[in-house]
């Protein structure tokens, strides 16, 4: 039965609902002519989404990165969709201009070229110079798009508050739907403010700097709003017309090998990545790559980075216990899991790798067959990872018809090895360790009083293993005063490894060119361990001459 809540939660969606009845009938319509009920193949899903519209086809787009919810051939059915529709008239672009302005286009722009560069559902581009004689590249997005998004966005929490409400069946399924809704309202509202992809445009430009030979568009935040944005204007060669490449003297090979690098370097070194590496998005200007349309991208948190590079190391070494530990903290938890079955599952799939040669490794492929196993096991892959596992899809594809015998796999443990030399992921592993001792310390600082109050439980008969146990005070002391050395020596052991790392940083501020921290750290590292050391000559003093021990 329906709770009070769900029936709250239901009335509050209709009231800001204010979804037409036309375009419910609309989709109605649609629904029965494609025979919807009868089910639906990956290809005719896409049809159908085609017919619904720009959202229905953004949606679709999204859903191809969420194997976590779909089955792969969904998934791949999805990744063909392309949103290209007929571009506006050039007067509603110049009025959409003017009115984010709130002034003529004539005072940012000496020219506008009236025929688009493209045109998609949400926006269209367009070439225009700046009153400086810049040549930049102008997105404009279509009037009302926004709201028309929203609307359906609005239409589909309303459909799932309502199916939630009638019945209970299939209760984990809704609220996964409902999770996707969630994040399908986020990102299509990042996509239609374009202040969102001017901060990716800017952080990515930031971020490559350094990366010889690999560049992105100079954005304009001082001509961009949040329907407008002013970027540099690109032009080039689209990265797999390698016939066009090789008649400007450029080796295919080693563009390939420079792609991969920089996609490489932007997951696991920035953690911010080009979520939608297609040919398209990737141009060749004059030797150089030059990554565009920042629209959809991905971001991995430190730890996430760690563990992804785990990930990688497991698949390349044939690792399975290394491959189920790190994706277990990269997933959510959804229902019962066998670990023995996972872990079985796994190995079998590293087993099939392992008589591959290292180059014939597609890493999409592999992460994409592990988000499989994961979704049998009801574990959940995060979303950053899913859209990762399909931008290594799209860029193996792009790699494989540069130059077939490149190696993406290759290319990501190299990498992963020099990251772990790296002083910065050093220090960052110190730290880790560091913590990992004081939980560990902490846990056994408190095993005693546990221990203890569990004895002693049994000692009142207040607990029973098969029969009254009754524990001497002495054998608690002991267990006291063992139990407290091993958390000081566990303590100093971690203190002296989290310090022997630190001292190979250049970690300010420093004593005779080390570290202070990790002479800090030494220093504690030898009075504990000294200590220790005391306390158990000490111990063996009393033991051997039958005294009581303290």
């Amino acid at each position: 039965m329906a709770t009070f809540e769900e029936f709250v939660k239901v009335a509050e969606i209709s009231l800001k609902d204010k979804t037409s009845h036309k375009r419910m009938n609309e989709i109605i319509h649609i629904m029965r002519e494609y025979h919807v009920m009868r089910g639906l193949t990956p290809e005719k899903a896409v049809e159908v989404l085609q017919a619904l519209g720009p959202t229905y086809v953004k949606i679709g787009q999204l859903a191809s990165n969420r194997s976590d919810l779909l089955p792969k051939a969904y998934c791949d059915a999805f990744e063909k969709l392309r949103d290209d529709v007929n571009p506006m008239p050039f007067d509603q672009v110049i009025e959409q201009i003017d009115r984010a302005y709130q002034a003529s286009w004539h005072t940012v722009f000496a020219s506008i070229d009236p025929e688009p560069l493209g045109a998609a559902s949400i926006a269209q581009v367009h070439k225009a110079q700046l009153l400086d004689g810049t040549t930049v590249a102008v997105k404009v997005r279509r009037p009302g798009v926004a709201e028309d998004m929203a609307e359906d966005i609005m239409l589909m929490k309303h459909l799932l508050a309502v199916g939630e409400f009638a019945s209970n069946a299939h209760r984990d399924i809704l609220l996964s739907l409902e999770g996707f809704v969630e994040e399908i309202e986020r990102t299509t509202a990042n996509e239609v403010d374009f202040t969102h992809e001017l901060g990716n445009l800017v952080r990515f430009h930031q971020e490559i700097a350094d990366e010889k030979g690999v560049t992105s568009p100079v954005p304009y935040p001082a001509f961009s709003t949040e329907s407008v944005l002013v970027m540099e204007f690109v032009q080039g060669t689209e990265i797999t017309d390698t016939a066009a490449l090789r008649d400007q003297g450029i080796s295919v090979k080693r563009l390939a090998e420079r792609v991969c690098q920089s996609y490489v370097t932007q997951v696991l070194d920035h953690g911010f990545f080009h979520a939608d590496p297609h040919p398209g998005n990737i141009l060749v200007r004059d030797g150089e790559v030059v990554w565009i349309d920042l629209g959809m991208v991905g971001s991995l948190t430190v730890s996430e980075r760690m563990l992804v590079g785990k990930v990688f190391t497991a698949v390349a070494t044939g690792n399975a216990y290394l491959l189920k530990e790190a994706l277990m903290g990269l997933v959510r938890v959804r229902g019962p899991v066998d670990h023995g079955a996972l872990l079985d599952s796994l190995g079998r799939l590293l087993v099939e790798y392992s008589t591959a040669e290292m180059k014939e490794i597609n890493v999409g492929t592999v992460l994409t067959e592990v988000i499989e196993i994961l979704r049998n096991q009801n574990l959940v892959m995060v979303s950053s990872v899913t859209m990762l596992a399909r931008g290594f899809v799209t860029i193996e594809g792009v790699i494989a018809h540069l130059s077939p015998d490149t190696s993406v796999i290759e290319i990501v443990s190299k990498h992963v090895i020099t990251q772990q030399a790296d002083p910065q992921y050093l220090a960052t592993k110190a730290f880790d360790l560091i913590t990992s001792s004081a939980e560990s310390v902490e846990a056994l600082a408190k095993l005693p009083t546990q221990l203890s109050n569990t004895l002693e439980m049994i000692d009142r008969g207040q607990i029973k293993v098969n029969a009254d146990v009754d524990v001497s005070s002495r054998i608690l002391a002991t267990i006291y005063a063992s139990v407290g050395r091993l958390s000081l020596a566990l303590l100093s052991a971690g203190l002296f490894l989290g310090s022997s790392i630190l001292c190979t940083t250049h970690m300010e501020p420093q004593l005779l060119g080390v570290p202070l921290l990790g002479v800090l750290g030494y220093l504690g590292a030898f009075v504990l361990g000294a200590y220790t050391v005391f306390r158990i000559m000490v111990s063996r003093h009393r033991l051997l001459n039958n005294e009581e021990p303290r």
